[in-house]
């Protein structure tokens, strides 16, 4: 169906149903159960995105291995949790989060430096990255999922 075909069918089909009186309204997002994804749902998503990414900066990895889903924090303790390898984070900022059921995706912009491990260490000059850095809610609490802990390190 060409595009012009495809407007005019829809134009009848908004017009015969305001003229049955019947509403139409667009589609909230939903999540899994069927119920509306909610701004407040979201904004705890970012939250604690917000929260793990301050706990990056500060290299702080007890309180990112807090943020890691269970069956994550089942295969290592806080201690064996490594949270950055050669990359050194200067700065974060939540941009956008989208939730799809149980799972979503947040975009985060990264300043980060890398670090080489020569005999003289050697900082490169900071870049800038976006991520995609993917959650999932389980019992109502949003974690970060552990699939892309060996995708971290952002590409240059």
């Amino acid at each position: 169906m060409s595009g012009r075909a495809s407007f005019a069918w829809f134009a009848v089909v908004v017009a015969s149903s305001l003229l049955q009186g019947v509403a139409i309204a667009p589609v909230a997002a939903q999540d899994a159960a069927g119920s509306p994804v909610t701004a407040a749902e979201t904004d705890r998503l970012r939250e604690r995105a917000a929260a793990f990414w301050a706990a990056r900066i500060a290299g702080d990895s007890k309180a990112q291995w807090d943020f890691l889903e269970p069956r994550g924090q089942a295969r290592i303790t806080p201690g064996e949790y490594i949270g950055s390898g050669p990359v050194k984070y200067l700065a974060y900022q939540v941009e956008d989060a989208t939730v799809q059921g149980y799972f979503a995706t947040v975009k985060v912009r990264l300043l980060v430096q890398t670090i080489l491990p020569t005999a003289r260490p050697r900082d490169l000059e900071p870049f800038g990255s976006v991520i995609m850095d993917r959650w999932v809610r389980i019992g109502g609490v949003w974690y970060r999922s552990l699939e892309q802990e060996k995708q971290e390190a952002p590409p240059r």
